[in-house]
């Protein structure tokens, strides 16, 4: 197994399903989900994306500034767009389906309904659920994380991939919500001599070995380099 910690988290998501990012403001979240969804990506039939509060068309805002058109329409085109209570999704991205509602059993129901007439492995990719809790209420999303894991993880071989900014939830509410992860990496950042570091570490994965060990990555453009455990390195 190499140790680059995208190519782990790869590998252990395509056998136990879902996964769970982690991550606080300033950690390029952005640019990890792209190279882990490019790497995931031929891998299977279908790609569905299910955007809450605009989260999809922020995250291709942030991509468009950094990689090239050719790069952004290989990885997400082609892909069937849930974008639920969206603003400007709306317009911009032309959504294939669209669920305005604030009740979470509405909306995962509508979204079961929706997924059930998908054939074929499908990687899903599950945005903007943390600004679905700051809108509603962080109980909410202890009600909606679960339902919506059970719901789109019924079929055998789904892959989902989904993010969470912990920062913006009480440690107790994270605890829950990754409970029902069987993978889990968090994004963090960490001062050294007045310097920001970025790194990742692997929570949960099947890989044991490679549990908890924490990695320091460094961003050119759209390169990631990923260091020892020396954030010097």
């Amino acid at each position: 197994m190499n140790t680059n910690p995208l190519e782990i988290l790869e590998e252990s998501s395509k056998r136990i399903s879902p996964t769970l990012i982690e991550y606080e403001i300033g950690s390029e979240v952005e640019i990890i989900l792209y190279h882990l969804i490019a790497k995931l990506r031929p891998e299977y039939q279908n790609f569905v994306v299910i955007s809450f509060h605009d989260a999809y068309l922020a995250l291709k805002r942030y991509l468009e500034n950094t990689l090239s058109h050719e790069e952004i329409h290989k990885t997400f085109s082609n892909i069937h767009l849930i974008s639920v209570n969206p603003v400007l999704e709306i317009e911009e991205n032309s959504p294939d389906d669209i669920i305005k509602s604030t009740h979470h059993d509405i909306i995962v129901g509508r979204i079961l309904e929706i997924i059930s007439k998908i054939q074929g492995e499908t990687l899903f990719l599950v945005l903007g659920l943390d600004f679905y809790g700051i809108r509603v209420g962080k109980e909410e999303l202890i009600d909606i994380f679960p339902a919506l894991v059970s719901a789109i993880g019924r079929k055998k071989n789904n892959n989902v991939i989904m993010t969470l900014n912990v920062k913006v939830f009480p440690q107790g509410v994270v605890e829950i919500v990754n409970s029902f992860a069987f993978n889990v990496a968090h994004l963090g950042i960490e001062v050294h001599n007045r310097d920001l570091k970025r790194y990742i570490t692997l929570i949960r994965t099947i890989f044991l070995e490679y549990n908890l060990k924490k990695w320091y990555y460094k961003l050119f453009g759209k390169e990631l380099i990923f260091n020892s455990t020396n954030p010097e390195d």
